[in-house]
């Protein structure tokens, strides 16, 4: 994600979630990597993720409302995930709302597990999330 996609990001971001991230959130250096996807000159979604030693954690995944269930969030996901992967990492996690029944399909079908339950993690409104894992083996040769 560049400075310029900031403005496409935060209308995404207000868009999807109830708590969009402030745009001080964005601009941080804190958060770690992210990606964008974009449809020709159109920015359509993006991710954000935080890497520690051989862990990864997915903390935050959006698309503009007029291109979801269209692939792109599987594309950014599999694109991260994929890259993620080549440079080591083997352990990814996240935090996803219990009722966003799209996104538990999502990343159920990559392989991602519910490991555990947060009471009351998410507000506007309130609500529990899932912790979710996926653990990707790597070969020894």
């Amino acid at each position: 994600m560049r400075q310029d996609d900031l403005p496409a990001v935060l209308q995404i971001e207000k868009q999807v979630f109830s708590s969009p991230w402030p745009e001080d959130a964005f601009s941080s250096s804190d958060f770690g990597e992210s990606w964008v996807i974009c449809e020709d000159a159109t920015l359509v979604g993006y991710i954000m993720y935080h890497n520690v030693i051989d862990e990864s954690v997915i903390i935050n995944l959006a698309v503009d409302p007029a291109y979801q269930r269209k692939g792109y969030g599987k594309e950014l996901l599999k694109n991260t995930l994929h890259q993620l992967t080549d440079r080591g990492f083997t352990h990814f996690f996240l935090d996803v709302r219990v009722s966003n029944l799209a996104a538990l399909a999502l990343y159920e079908g990559f392989g991602f597990q519910r490991v555990g339950l947060r009471k009351g993690y998410y507000t506007l409104p309130d609500e529990d999330a899932y912790v979710m894992a996926m653990i990707v083996k790597r070969e020894v040769i």
